[in-house]
């Protein structure tokens, strides 16, 4: 902490103000010389101002956001948190562009947000094995081609945190930007997750307060700060209505490129993501080379040999494998006797081929011994030879 007690007290009380962010607390410290001055400041010297919240201009309001906060000086000192002051020079930059930027945020972690390439993942929280193939393929793939990478996701289930995993299992940074105080994990299933996250060079970021009230508010609001944070927003999958989407036209607001895996149109959790494509709000994503391109961030010398090398995955598969995976792709639920009877196949080599493509990483089981394909290919491509 480079500030005394008092003076972070009051950025924080001012911080806790309503209706305050980063434009409202501009426009107050052009009129008085401190964020204790304003705190401290007469009715009248408030709306003589600027305009302001009628419930800013309480004297009550603004005595106890200030007592609030002597508290949350002391937890943040007992608990080695980061507090950062929207004028401070490691203040994250790229927030000042998010709706509503806040004042101050808090951390514990060590992500340098202002140096780092950060991918936001986001996505369902139902996330299906083709979701989390390619969260996983697509961070390896990030982690292998791209230097000072991070990920940035929500600590949610589903795909928030297997991005979160996959980047502690790459050894690259990863932040989780929470909606509530740094009191809690939440869910706490995501306790030892976060930790390691930590521990491995990421970051958890808020802007609560520690004893902050947890409500489905607060994680609406904080997917703005995702959205801003990261030099790209990746949607993996998403029903027709979330937070994915949320996120993703706040991001396209903010300037934020967003991309989106598209999906077969029958499957629940690609219907938000086909919905950005069509509607133009993102850019289709089928690999991580795909944004790294996009962005025209340099690779890796060691990943520019391998990627030129790399071969299309339609061009390893057989006759066979292509028949199989096309009607897979564009059949829901398609099990052996299914795609026996569409093709003629003899149920036997029909298991044969699609315990090799399993072994491949190219087709998942899912419940009823229903094949899904978790490799993202164009079933297009799958007629071509």
């Amino acid at each position: 902490m480079t500030v005394d007690r008092d003076t972070l007290a009051a950025r924080i009380a001012l911080s806790m103000l309503p209706g305050m962010d980063v434009r409202l607390a501009d426009k107050l410290l052009s009129v008085f010389d401190s964020p204790l001055d304003v705190l401290q400041a007469t009715e009248a010297e408030i709306k003589g101002a600027t305009t302001v919240p009628r419930s800013l201009v309480s004297v009550q309001t603004r005595y106890s956001a200030l007592e609030n906060a002597r508290s949350e000086v002391e937890f943040i000192i007992e608990k080695n948190i980061t507090p950062r002051w929207y004028r401070d020079p490691d203040y994250p930059e790229r927030l000042l562009r998010a709706e509503k930027a806040p004042v101050m945020t808090y951390t514990v972690g060590s992500t340098d947000l202002n140096s780092s390439r950060l991918v936001g993942i986001v996505g369902t929280r139902h996330a299906t094995a083709y979701g989390n193939s390619f969260t996983e393929r697509f961070v390896a793939d990030l982690a292998e081609r791209v230097d000072d990478i991070a990920t940035v996701s929500g600590l949610a289930y589903g795909i928030d945190v297997a991005a979160h995993k996959a980047s502690i299992a790459e050894g690259i940074p990863t932040v989780a930007i929470v909606g509530h105080g740094l009191n809690r994990i939440y869910p706490a299933v995501h306790r030892d997750v976060a930790g390691r996250m930590v521990r491995n060079g990421g970051m958890i970021l808020t802007d609560y307060r520690h004893d902050a009230a947890i409500s489905p508010y607060n994680f609406l609001a904080r997917n703005r700060l995702v959205a801003a944070l990261c030099d790209a927003l990746v949607v993996v999958e998403s029903g027709e209505q979330g937070g994915a989407l949320a996120t993703a036209r706040l991001a396209a607001k903010c300037g934020t490129p967003v991309f989106a895996l598209p999906g077969r149109v029958t499957d629940n959790y690609s219907i938000g993501c086909n919905k950005l494509l069509t509607n133009g709000i993102a850019r289709c994503i089928q690999s991580a080379d795909d944004l790294i391109k996009a962005l025209g961030w340099p690779l890796k010398p060691s990943a520019t040999n391998q990627a030129e090398s790399r071969a299309d995955i339609t061009s390893t598969l057989t006759d066979d494998e292509r028949t199989l995976l096309h009607h897979i792709m564009l059949t829901r639920g398609c099990d052996n006797d299914t795609l026996s009877a569409v093709t003629g196949m003899p149920a036997s080599k029909i298991m044969t081929i699609m315990i090799g493509l399993e072994m491949r990483g190219i087709v998942a089981m899912e419940p009823g011994n229903r094949y899904q394909v978790i490799q993202t290919i164009d079933p297009a491509s799958l007629l071509n030879k």
